[in-house]
């Protein structure tokens, strides 16, 4: 259990917190937005949920992790579906929900244009669902919960 309060703290500091509690490796852009971040939690918390906190920080600021070898990289979510990101074919419930994957899905009944012009609207502002009309696939990027 750790004590996880911030108060007007920046992008850099924050990850720096988050790389103490739990030992990941992080890489930030060189230039950065501005942010202050405020966590309050009256409690201690577990190193998951504070990490858990951190991944929300990041995603009500228009960021998110993305792996990259041994490091996690920190990206801005805008143009997020054109960065290499870590793809599935299934649900994988041990991924975080703030993440940002791409899941293929692989229709036989349905077209995937259809299906792609219609999960659209569903898609959150950073997300984005493509069809691939040869093998009838459909590429969602967005956050895993939002696929969910």
């Amino acid at each position: 259990m750790v004590t996880f309060n911030l108060e007007g703290a920046g992008l850099a500091e924050l990850v720096r917190r988050v790389a103490d509690l739990t030992g990941q490796r992080f890489v930030m852009p060189g230039k950065v937005r501005t942010i202050q971040a405020t966590v309050f939690a009256p409690t201690k918390v577990t190193v998951a949920e504070a990490y858990q906190a951190f991944l929300s920080v990041l995603e009500v600021n228009g960021y998110t992790v993305v792996p990259s070898g041994p490091y996690l990289k920190i990206e801005e979510v805008e143009g997020i579906e054109q960065a290499a990101l870590p793809v599935y074919a299934d649900a994988d419930t041990t991924l975080s929900p703030e993440r940002f994957i791409t899941r293929i899905h692989h229709l036989e009944h349905v077209s995937a244009d259809g299906v792609a012009e219609f999960l659209q609207r569903f898609a959150s502002r950073k997300g984005g669902v493509t069809s691939y009309g040869p093998t009838n696939m459909l590429l969602i990027t967005d956050t895993v919960q939002q696929i969910d």
